[in-house]
């Protein structure tokens, strides 16, 4: 894993925007207590010096001199006294001349060690009334030294701040990059044909983990539409293949013939009708799985989708002797296209009708009473096996059984093709006996 990469990383550059964002807090508030502290100390000791200077002018000149080689016996070299002549000669002190930038009456000044006095001093100058001059002063060397400790902690803890916080910019960038190594593998081996991997995913639930259970969504439907795309030639070859032969037949037949039957020409027609039928769907199903008619979206009352498909039905229940009940609760307002919902209903009700037969039952209702709206269908008939409830979703699936009836195997393809546009759910239970199909719809609220 190289440093670039981690550099890239925007976890990487938020932990960096955020600890030098610290670190500039951190030094800004340890500067602050520096400045603070090193300007109360100095004029806390600037206080003391004028302290004793007003006290040694108070003296009279007779006991000046003995006072200050007093003050420097019990002192020693922990305190500067010094008495010089108006023109800068030493009288008396531990000083042995005045520094130059000190001015009588000025303000105080700091000076280096020399070998007269080997240690920092901050020197305060006073004007005696005989023109003398009165030098007081201080070691400062504990006040440069705490300077010096406040100073080494801004330094350091800035430094310490920043290298910390690159080094966890470093550290919180490896799982991530190393996630996307695991993403990018995945993604290389779906790119070079192998739609059954999956997106790896770690559990946290974070942003990556969105993305995964994105694409993984995604990747779903590639496969399934690839799936179907697979076998679809096969299908539409092996289900074709018997009408086109039969209306070749014919139709050879008819050439052959010295008078034309015409229903010899309505069985021709009637063969070709059953192919286009079968073209028809699966452009159907094309033109719902596209997307494009979702700008037909719009306030849609199931109840209304219910009652619309019953009356269109009752007729035909009627004639193939099955009893048809629909029950619609009011009101009920989801955002879907009407007119494809109407075609997935309509759908599932003849399939029930066609399966069940005479003497069958089918119900028709919408339940309203759970937190999503359902519209269930439901019959009596010969039900659809456990294990083939998910097959008879695909395009052109007929069970063994049905294949003498009259049909294309599309039926419910367009149903689940119309269910996905919408979002919906699409369920096949066992309602014992026969088939219950459910569309579980998401309400506008």
């Amino acid at each position: 894993m190289r440093l670039s990469e981690v550099w890239r990383t925007t976890t990487f550059r938020l932990s960096l925007l955020y600890g030098l964002l610290f670190a500039t807090g951190a030094v800004a508030l340890l500067a602050l207590v520096y400045v603070r502290s090193a300007v109360y100390l100095t004029e806390r000791v600037d206080r003391i010096l004028a302290a004793q200077a007003s006290a040694e002018m108070t003296l009279p000149p007779s006991a000046l001199s003995q006072t200050i080689n007093d003050a420097l016996i019990v002192n020693g070299r922990a305190s500067v006294f010094a008495l010089f002549t108006p023109d800068g000669a030493r009288l008396t002190g531990n000083l042995p001349a005045l520094p130059p930038g000190l001015k009588p009456d000025g303000r105080p000044v700091e000076i280096a060690a020399t070998a007269e006095f080997p240690a920092s001093a901050r020197l305060l100058a006073r004007r005696l009334p005989s023109g003398d001059i009165l030098v007081v002063g201080r070691d400062i060397n504990q006040l440069r030294e705490i300077r010096r400790i406040l100073a080494s902690a801004l330094i350091w803890s800035g430094v310490f701040i920043i290298v910390a916080g690159l080094a966890c910019g470093v550290a919180l960038s490896m799982g991530p990059l190393r996630r996307l190594r695991a993403l990018q593998d995945a993604g290389h081996d779906i790119a070079a044909g192998d739609l059954k991997r999956r997106m790896p995913s770690s559990g946290h639930g974070d942003e990556l983990d969105m993305f995964a259970g994105t694409v993984n969504y995604m990747l779903g439907e590639v496969e399934r539409l690839m799936a179907e795309v697979k076998t679809s030639s096969d299908t539409i070859a092996h289900d074709l293949r018997t009408p086109l032969t039969r209306a070749r037949a014919q139709l050879h037949r008819l050439e052959q013939s010295p008078s034309v039957d015409p229903a010899d020409i309505g069985r021709v027609t009637a063969e070709l009708d059953e192919v286009l039928e079968r073209f028809i769907a699966i452009l159907r199903i094309s033109e719902i799985e596209s997307r494009a008619r979702s700008a037909g979206f719009a306030a849609t009352d199931l109840g209304r989708i219910v009652e619309q498909a019953g009356e269109l039905y009752q007729p035909l229940a009627d004639e193939a002797g099955v009893q048809l009940s629909v029950s619609a609760a009011p009101a009920v307002v989801v955002e879907a296209d009407p007119k494809l919902l109407f075609e997935a209903v309509s759908n599932l009700v003849d399939n029930a009708i066609k399966f069940t037969g005479a003497g069958g039952r089918v119900r028709l209702e919408l339940d309203a009473a759970g937190a999503r709206p359902r519209i269930i269908v439901q019959d009596n008939g010969p039900g659809v096996a456990a294990d083939e409830r998910t097959a008879v979703l695909q395009r052109f699936y007929r069970s063994e059984r049905d294949q003498l009836t009259p049909g294309s195997g599309l039926g419910l393809s367009i149903v689940a093709a119309i269910v996905r546009l919408h979002r919906f759910g699409l369920e096949l239970q066992d309602s014992a006996p026969g088939l219950r199909v459910i569309i579980d719809c998401r309400t506008t609220a």
